[in-house]
Formats: structure tokens, C-alpha cells, sequence
């Protein structure tokens, strides 16, 4: 068994409110544009690294679980939108992933080739080959993702790059095996590899350069969110090795950074990266209602940055509580959920999972 890192632990905490917090900004995204984009800059390659790292004892039985989370939350949320006035009908898509949903499909499929390799029990130099195919198919890609969906949609008329998430798990599947074939002394030599102090300030010159950089460079906002074609990120005058390579880099810089900054002590962080699986889930229920009410667009735009981080702060800390995660175990782990049926002992395994879980 492997000693929690609590640092992995605090960073998916951290991660997770930006999840949450990038989600309330985008209702009114033009007033925080560059703040926006940034998160999105490093905040989903660094979720996914952490899900690679995690993976390496990866069984079948998580893999059915997302898969079950996937059907559970994709039916909710079609019911959720339409009686919030979203959808003007009731209907039930599993081909593309609701809003944030994409995630739970695209790891599915990272969760399927990590328990294939691990079972071919590669060598070093095995896996340095196979990361770079990765590598090497995940930055190409975008190239033909236009001319893919051109040919499937003759063939499959609904088809797109959101069809099972498969543009963005591709682009993003490098930061996953980065992280799967990671050994937890090179995680920890890069953990040391700059003192605290001297990446604190690196992050705080990136961050300046960053903001910088998505002034002057158009469409990243459509390059880091990683489903779209070089049609909507690339302008006349940029090349596409060199816009792509600027988005590799920089997430990894940022994430290098990021996870020498942030400390390995218990904290705050520490419960909600422990319980980010449901915050993820859940938040958006709280986006979309706050949309329908939102009073604040006569308000300063300061103002509702500052009321939009608040309420993300509070999302997250319910969504993290023990009185949430307790009582809605059910849905976040519904293999565990259907076990007691399979035995036959269902009465029981329900009221245990709501009355006398201890874990927080």
C-alpha cells in the first residue's frame, strides 16, 4: 500500500474550486476573459496528471463505476435541464456528454488502456515508446479533427468531435499517461526539484506572462479547452505546431509549479480533494439555478467576481461536507450502491450507506 500524498490530495482541492469557480465565471465570461482563460490553462492537464498518477492500481470495477456514473448523472442532468426550461423537451442523449460530463467519458477510456498496459507490464523503454505515440497522436490531432467528423458524418449523421468525448480525450490523454507512467520517486524528486519560495515566485511571473500572452493571442480559450478544430483556434498568421506546443508547455509549466507550491499538510484542501468526485458532479446544478436567478448584471463587474468566488467557496464546501458526501454516496458509487442487491441484501446496504458510514 502507498502512504496518501497529501499533496496530490491538496492540489485535486485546489483544482476542483477552480472547476467550480471557472464554471460560475463563464456564466458572464466577457467580463473575466483573461482570469477564465487562464484556469483553463492548466487547471483540467493537472486534474488529468493526478487521475494518471492515481490509476496505477486501477481495476475493472472503477471503470464500471464511471461507467454507471456516466448513464446515472447523463439522465439526471437531461431531466434537470429540461424542467429548468434548458431543453423545450425531455430527451435522453448518451452520445454527448452533458456540459462538464465529458470527464467521467474521457477517463473511462484513459481507465480502459491504463488496465490493458498495466497488464502488458511494459519496461521502461516500452513505456517511453508508448507515451510518445500518445504524445505524438494527441498533438497531430487536431489537425484532422474537421476532416474526421466531414467523413463519420456521412456515415453517422449526429456525429462531432463532443460525440463520447473523443476529441478531448485524446488531447488531453498525454497529461494522463505523463502521469500513469510517473514512478512516485520521480513525483517526488520533482516535488524538490525548486525550493517553495523560488517556484511561488516563478508562478506569480508565469502568471503575469500568462495573462499577457492570452491578451494579445486570439482563440485560446477554443485551443485549451480541447474539442475544437484549428478552425476556431488558429489564426492566418500562427502556425499550428507552434500554437500547440505554447498549450503543452505552458500546462506543464504551470502544473510543475503548482505542484512544488502547494504543501502536503492537512487543510481544507485536503477534504475537498478528497471528495471531488461529487463536487464535480454536482455543481453544475448549482451554476445553472444561479444563472436563472442571477440579480447582479447592473452590478460592478468586481462585484460579481467577488460574489461569483464567494458562492463557489460555498458550493464546494457543501458539496465536500459530511452530511453530503454521506447521503449521497449512493449516486457517486453506485457499484458499492448495488451490492447489497446483488447479495440480496439491499434493505440493509441502504440504510448503512446513508445512517452508518464513518468516512467523511
Amino acid at each position: 500500500m502507498f502512504d496518501k500524498d497529501l499533496k496530490l490530495t491538496n492540489t485535486k482541492g485546489i483544482l476542483i474550486f477552480l472547476v467550480v469557480f471557472g464554471h460560475f465565471l463563464e456564466l458572464n465570461k466577457e467580463h473575466y476573459l483573461q482570469t477564465f482563460i487562464f484556469i483553463y490553462a492548466f487547471h483540467m492537464p493537472l486534474f488529468v496528471f493526478i487521475s494518471g498518477f492515481l490509476a496505477k492500481r486501477i481495476q475493472m470495477k472503477k471503470v464500471v463505476n464511471l461507467f454507471m456514473l456516466y448513464i446515472i448523472f447523463q439522465t439526471l442532468y437531461s431531466l434537470f435541464f429540461y424542467f429548468v426550461g434548458e431543453y423545450e423537451t425531455m430527451k435522453f442523449n448518451y452520445e454527448k456528454p452533458i456540459f462538464h460530463l465529458w470527464y467521467i467519458v474521457s477517463i473511462s477510456f484513459w481507465y480502459v488502456l491504463a488496465v490493458i498496459i498495466a497488464k502488458l507490464n511494459p519496461n521502461n523503454i516500452g513505456k517511453l515508446i508508448l507515451f510518445t505515440l500518445i504524445l505524438l497522436i494527441s498533438f497531430f490531432s487536431r489537425l484532422y479533427t474537421d476532416p474526421l467528423v466531414n467523413f463519420t458524418i456521412e456515415l453517422y449523421p449526429n456525429f462531432s468531435s463532443y460525440t463520447l468525448s473523443y476529441q478531448r480525450t485524446i488531447t488531453f490523454a498525454p497529461f494522463f499517461f505523463a502521469g500513469f507512467f510517473m514512478s512516485n520517486n520521480a513525483l517526488k524528486k520533482l516535488y524538490i526539484s525548486l525550493s517553495p519560495n523560488i517556484a511561488k515566485g516563478l508562478l506569480l511571473l508565469s502568471a503575469m506572462g500568462v495573462f499577457l500572452f492570452i491578451e494579445f493571442t486570439p482563440n485560446l480559450e477554443w485551443l485549451y479547452k480541447g474539442s475544437y478544430s484549428t478552425s476556431s483556434f488558429l489564426s492566418d498568421n500562427e502556425t499550428y505546431v507552434t500554437k500547440i506546443l505554447s498549450h503543452f508547455l505552458l500546462s506543464t509549466w504551470l502544473s510543475i509549479l503548482i505542484l512544488i507550491v502547494i504543501n502536503g499538510k492537512k487543510s481544507f484542501l485536503t477534504k475537498w480533494g478528497d471528495h471531488s468526485i461529487g463536487i464535480y458532479l454536482f455543481h453544475p446544478v448549482f451554476v445553472f439555478m444561479w444563472e436563472k436567478i442571477n440579480f447582479m448584471n447592473d452590478w460592478n463587474v468586481d462585484t460579481q467576481f467577488i460574489v461569483n468566488l464567494m458562492i463557489a467557496l460555498i458550493v464546494t464546501t457543501f458539496l465536500s461536507s459530511n452530511f453530503f458526501t454521506s447521503n449521497f454516496r449512493f449516486l457517486t458509487s453506485p457499484v458499492e450502491t448495488i451490492k447489497p442487491l446483488l447479495k440480496g441484501r439491499y434493505a440493509k446496504g441502504w440504510t448503512s450507506l446513508f445512517f452508518n458510514n464513518k468516512e467523511g
